[in-house]
């Protein structure tokens, strides 16, 4: 099987279809369209040339976001507290890698989760800070960040 090859290159060098595809790219993560055909008709691309090259070509912070955290969080354990922290969580745009929750004791729970802050809409500390608003979050710490 033949090793991938990656290079950085200035945008202004590249045909503008690679710079096209970034546009629709970044117009359907945004979320101002909903669907391919809307975004390359603004872009002004054909949608073959999207499909060609949209898992090609990416811009450069897209490669070097996405550092990995993890955040130990004790929770009362009643109902709605487990699901509002996860949706803080999504809405942050933190990927979650990974989770485990133990069973409540004394009517607490432990959750350790491990994060991807990809998109980079909340650092990890806002996030900490958004999480500290939930109500039955008792404690939240931050590991290898």
């Amino acid at each position: 099987m033949k090793k991938e090859e990656y290079l950085i290159v200035k945008a202004d060098v590249l045909p503008e279809v690679f710079r096209k595809v970034i546009a629709v790219k970044k117009l359907l993560d945004s979320g101002e369209v909903y669907s391919v055909n809307r975004a390359v008709q603004k872009v002004k691309i054909s949608r073959s040339a999207f499909y060609k090259y949209r898992d090609a070509v990416r811009p450069f912070e897209e490669t070097t976001a996405g550092s990995i955290y993890s955040l130990v969080i004790q929770i009362e354990s009643f109902p709605g507290v487990f699901p509002a922290t996860i949706e803080v969580i999504s809405r942050s745009g933190a990927r979650i890698v990974n989770l485990y929750q133990n069973a409540a004791i004394r009517g607490l729970s432990t959750i350790l989760i491990t994060l991807e802050d990809g998109s980079r809409k909340d650092s990890p500390a806002e996030l900490v800070t958004r999480l500290r608003r939930v109500h039955g979050i008792r404690n939240i710490s931050i590991l290898d960040k």
